[in-house]
């Protein structure tokens, strides 16, 4: 009874405040914006969490940057999909993991042959964007970084001969691949890194407003609605190919 209370009066005391800010940034296919409309494969998922916890809300697009400084200076506020790193772990109240993201590196097809570590590429200009974790994890590993303002900025940068690779999520890259056809020019050599994405929101945020985005996230993966979100997505707009 306690814990209902609880929940109840944090429901409460968000709706007093106005609604709960989402932010994001548009990442085909975990969070896609069309007409100032936001869906995708990660926040089709934390908008039924939104809902099954009854809370009030407003879901923004931003560049990357603006949506995370948005939130680390909002306290009613949480920003997806988001990287745990160790530097960002007392930054946010953590909700998750929603999904994940392999890193892969990309080429020219037959400029490279496909690498092993990291240290076979640390002589190569890798494409990134700017405020992406990938940037920071390549640069603290002493990485040869070239960072654009979007990812997808990076395909044209590889196509001429800006960058020798260009650094992304599997899943993202090969949807935008496919979109502009360019399956077979460009080419994946180097998975890198595997991480899990979260919700990740505001220190101040009310925690009964936390505990209850934590519950309905259990809910939604117990009643079969989160399974059903991810097979709408399973071939967006195909499924990525394994590494040559």
């Amino acid at each position: 009874m306690r814990l209902i209370l609880t929940l109840l009066l944090a429901t409460a005391k968000l709706a007093s405040a106005g609604s709960l800010l989402i932010a994001t940034e548009h990442f085909p296919p975990y969070q896609i914006e069309r007409e100032q409309q936001v869906t995708g494969f990660v926040a089709d998922k934390v908008i039924a969490m939104l809902r099954q916890a009854n809370l009030p809300y407003r879901l923004r697009a931003y560049p990357w940057q603006r949506a995370y400084n948005t939130v680390l200076a909002t306290p009613e506020s949480c920003l997806f999909s988001v990287t745990r790193t160790p530097e960002r772990e007392a930054l946010f109240q953590w909700i998750g993991p929603l999904t994940h993201s392999e890193w892969t590196l990309y080429a020219l097809r037959g400029r490279f042959i496909p690498f092993y570590r990291l240290d076979d590429v640390r002589h190569l200009r890798i494409g990134t964007y700017y405020g992406d974790v990938r940037d920071s994890y390549l640069r603290e590993h002493d990485m040869k970084v070239d960072a654009a303002p979007q990812d997808r900025d990076n395909i044209d940068k590889l196509l001429q001969h800006r960058i020798d690779l260009w650094a992304s999520d599997r899943f993202t890259a090969n949807g935008l691949l496919l979109q502009r056809q360019l399956g077979a020019r460009i080419q994946p050599v180097l998975a890198f890194n595997r991480v899990n994405l979260y919700l990740a929101c505001n220190r101040k945020l009310d925690a009964g407003v936390v505990q209850q985005l934590r519950q309905a996230l259990t809910m939604l993966k117990r009643d079969g609605s989160w399974h059903g979100i991810e097979q709408r997505y399973a071939r967006w707009p195909d499924m990525p190919q394994r590494l040559p």
